[in-house]
């Protein structure tokens, strides 16, 4: 592993788009305009190509280090360039630490985000802030590089806050427009909130066990802070802060990867640009929190109460956001609830001790994600910025490619059968299932809601008679601002409304990226297809293994670890249970056949109500008016919390304001205002201009002085 170059060269990694980033930013409003895609076309590009490197590199060796019978430290290393903070006994390096979890991710944020960036050149031409897209962009690229790549917990935390950072500026892009300052702002103060637990969580961490470093000086030297975790004599104090450390940790997961309570922020962040939308929900920010979980997991596995909260918390925010689903309008407001409801699919994996299917699930997801909010970007681009999907249908005429390219990837989240979302989700189903029937009911359903609200949209855009929203009434035949901020939602390619309808809406440097995410969404499912492909490598890594063993050995039963998707524990065990292994991939087969029957038939319930007769949905709306409103509402949780959270905080903001102001302000002015007066009124009477009264009465005081210290 020493003498990889992929490793000794993955500073590149990170640099590389920081440097585009610093180049577009700089150089763009002057110099590159609108060629300011470039630099990060080039930064972004080669951190992929290096990521893909690294994951070819650690797959060869991954698989000789199993023929081998070596251990996951092997498949692991840590890489320190210099001490980043240094106070007392504190240190934290700015260093590195790779094994196969770091390796997939980083091929799923760069890959992916280097395909956005492409479809983003075609997408946002003719922008008046297009140099400003792209350098945040590769900010935002170079901030999830660090926070996957980081060997301590505060080089996650540096990269969490520069995501979160990036995230603000891009959802609040339009910044003209009040409603995307609305939406940077409430992502940017939600996430804060879970921010600051996540701070407490690190504070314990060190205060427990004296370092932040996951590895420390190796896996295997027991000098970081997962291997004395995973200790079973822990002192009183590290048993104590264990008790907490996890619910601080799962508070900054929960508000990053948008879960229950903290949900909030992320379908307004669809404020942002399509390919914001794609690259926040897909590809990068909202992926942390599960990376957090999976790459701590040893922290979590023993408190049980923490698991439990993890998975009810995923299974309530999977099932909230799928119901919130069904009565949206709003095309991408759509995907966004899927989005969050996906992540509570993933959650629901790493709380059932089955990370290696939720990080499955998470790269399954970022193909099919960012190709539907992609394809849905295509979709506006085409209809003049508009969102509703009331005002559009038969889209299949007008966008062909966009419709076949857009039907895989629902087909994909849908978890129709043989495609991506299918194979991993299904694990995640079977894990919940195992660990209690009424969960994976719980799951089966929600698959169920996911399939009927997926083809909903597909069914209501691109099936049905065309029908097209009417062409913009402007002076000059430009279009109208979109939901998104546009300002011309033909990107300036067009005179006038008539020319738009003629115009490609389809442009190859558009739909290319969207070919290559549909042959994802086609075919991720078979990377885990045998399970000794992905499961095996991901289950290499030391982070897992150490998660899987602590919870064998604190549950007491190994057979837990098909569960888990942990490959060598799962062998072990199944030598000497070779009923209860067979037991369990018979559990596996049989969801594989339920979940893709459930898929099926949500599909079709959504064709008999929106494409057989679409009467017959308003029909079934206007039986259950009750349902509908609190669905179209979306439980009136945002109104509570503006009522019961944020207005109670402006009124007490408001009466410290009122304090500071009267009581305080006031304290010092009267303050200042005693001696004013004290000092006009002397000045009147003392200060007459007669030397003879200043002698005299510094006689007086010098004689008074001396009366008091005399006696």
């Amino acid at each position: 592993m020493q003498e990889l170059l992929s490793v000794k060269y993955s500073f590149l990694i990170p640099l590389l788009p920081l440097l585009a980033a610093m180049i577009s930013g700089f150089l763009g409003a002057k110099w590159l305009k609108g060629r300011s895609h470039w630099p990060i076309w080039l930064g972004v590009g080669a951190s992929a190509a290096l990521s893909i490197k690294l994951l070819i590199d650690m797959l060869a060796l991954s698989h000789s280090g199993a023929e081998a019978g070596e251990h996951a430290a092997g498949l692991s290393i840590v890489w320190n360039y210099f001490t980043w903070i240094s106070a007392g006994d504190f240190k934290a390096q700015a260093g590195f630490f790779f094994d196969s979890l770091t390796a997939t991710m980083l091929c799923v944020v760069c890959g992916i985000g280097f395909l956005i960036t492409i479809f983003s050149a075609g997408y946002m031409k003719g922008e008046a802030g297009y140099f400003r897209f792209f350098a945040y962009l590769g900010l935002f690229i170079f901030a999830m590089t660090c926070l996957v790549m980081g060997e301590n917990l505060i080089m996650l935390y540096l990269g969490w806050e520069g995501v979160g950072l990036c995230s603000y500026l891009l959802i609040g892009y339009y910044y003209d427009k009040p409603s995307a300052r609305e939406a940077a702002k409430k992502a940017f103060l939600v996430n804060r909130v879970g921010d600051f637990g996540f701070a407490i969580g690190i504070m314990l961490a060190y205060w427990a066990f004296g370092t932040v470093s996951y590895f420390g000086q190796g896996v295997g030297t027991g000098t970081g802070l997962l291997e004395m975790a995973a200790q079973s004599n822990l002192s009183a104090t590290q048993q104590l802060a264990m008790q907490w450390i996890p619910f601080c940790l799962m508070i900054g997961a929960f508000g990053k990867s948008a879960q229950f309570p903290l949900y909030v922020w992320l379908p307004d962040a669809m404020e942002g640009p399509t390919p914001v939308s794609a690259l926040i929900h897909a590809a990068t920010m909202v992926t942390a929190g599960v990376y957090l979980i999976a790459r701590c997991g040893v922290l979590f596995v023993t408190n049980q109460p923490a698991m439990v909260t993890v998975t009810v918390v995923g299974a309530f925010t999977a099932l909230l956001a799928a119901s919130i689903a069904l009565r949206q309008f709003d095309l991408k407001k759509v995907f966004a609830y899927s989005t969050v409801s996906q992540l509570g699919f993933m959650f629901v994996g790493v709380g059932t001790l089955a990370s290696v299917p939720a990080v499955f699930h998470l790269i399954t997801h970022a193909f099919f994600k960012a190709l539907l909010f992609l394809g849905s970007g295509v979709v506006m681009h085409a209809m003049l910025g508009e969102l509703d999907m009331r005002k559009f249908s038969g889209l299949k005429r007008k966008l062909p490619l966009t419709r076949v390219l857009m039907l895989i990837g629902c087909l994909a989240l849908s978890g129709f059968p043989l495609l991506a979302g299918f194979f991993s989700k299904d694990e995640i189903v079977a894990s919940a299932w195992i660990h209690s029937k009424f969960l994976g009911l719980v799951m089966l359903f929600t698959a169920f809601l996911t399939a009927y609200y997926t083809f909903r949209l597909y069914f209501r855009v691109f099936e049905g008679p065309e029908v097209l929203p009417p062409a913009p009434e402007t002076d000059h035949g430009h279009g109208p601002a979109d939901a998104q901020g546009h300002a011309d939602a033909a990107h300036g390619q067009s005179d006038h409304a008539g020319d738009h309808a003629h115009h490609n809406h389809e442009p190859a440097l558009m739909m290319v990226p969207l070919i290559v995410l549909a042959v994802g969404a086609l075919l991720a499912g078979y990377l885990n297809f045998p399970k000794e492909n992905l499961g095996e490598f991901l289950g290499r890594s030391p982070s897992l293994q150490l998660a899987y063993e602590g919870a064998a050995h604190h549950y007491g039963d190994t057979g837990i670890a098909m569960a888990m998707g942990q490959v060598e524990i799962a062998e072990d065990w199944a030598k000497n249970n070779a009923t209860a292994a067979e037991e369990e991939h018979s559990l596996h087969l049989t969801m594989m056949i339920v979940s893709g029957f459930i898929a099926v038939a949500g599909i079709f319930l959504a064709y008999q109500v929106h494409l057989k007769d679409r009467a017959r949905a308003e029909r079934l709306a206007a039986s259950a008016p009750i349902l509908v409103a609190v669905l179209e509402n979306k439980y009136w949780i945002d109104e509570i919390y503006h009522n019961g959270i944020v207005e109670p905080l402006r009124d007490v903001g408001q009466a410290f304001f009122a304090i500071d102001q009267y009581l305080i302000d006031g304290v010092v002015w009267l303050l200042g205002f005693v001696p004013q007066v004290g000092g006009f009124t002397l000045k009147k009477t003392v200060q007459r201009g007669y030397l003879q009264g200043y002698a005299a009465a510094m006689l007086f005081g010098v004689a008074a002085i001396l009366i008091v210290v005399l006696l």
